[in-house]
């Protein structure tokens, strides 16, 4: 089965009185719902997702010509299983996430995941949102 996941970033200046006034309770070009959106299809095949609200994700990586493994605690891990038992690790913030969506049909499963308008962020790879009091500060120059 296919999965795509999404991750949207609520807009703080969306304006629910105005889209009723002019545009029936929709968004509109000046007055949007979210600020951004990210959407990732997994090319492989995956037969579940796991949840993990409590969850530690490993940020690793180099810096200075050393690698570095750091636990980021408190996030919302999401475990894409795939067919041949591969995991794809999807994770933010636990302060970051209004809420989340695991929709499964016989032939995918979609994760929407809704991201606090005004809790700042980083995105240092595709799947993984840290809100900035979470990330390390070593690596912040």
């Amino acid at each position: 089965m296919k999965c795509t996941a999404r991750f949207y970033k609520m807009n703080y200046d969306f304006s629910p009185e105005f889209a009723e006034a002019h545009h029936d309770g929709n968004e509109s070009e000046n007055n949007r719902f979210y600020d951004w959106e990210d959407e990732l299809a997994l090319t492989n095949e995956v037969k579940d997702i796991e949840v993990i609200e409590e969850g530690v994700y490993q940020l690793q990586g180099e810096k200075g010509g050393e690698a570095f493994t750091e636990d980021i605690k408190n996030v919302v891990l999401f475990n894409i299983i795939g067919e041949d038992d591969s995991v794809t690790q999807m994770a933010c913030s636990k302060s970051l996430v209004m809420k989340f969506d695991v929709e499964k049909t016989e032939n995918e499963i979609n994760l929407s995941v809704y991201l606090e308008e005004m809790e700042p962020l980083t995105n240092p790879i595709p799947g993984i949102y840290i809100a900035i009091q979470d990330f390390p500060k070593f690596l912040v120059d």
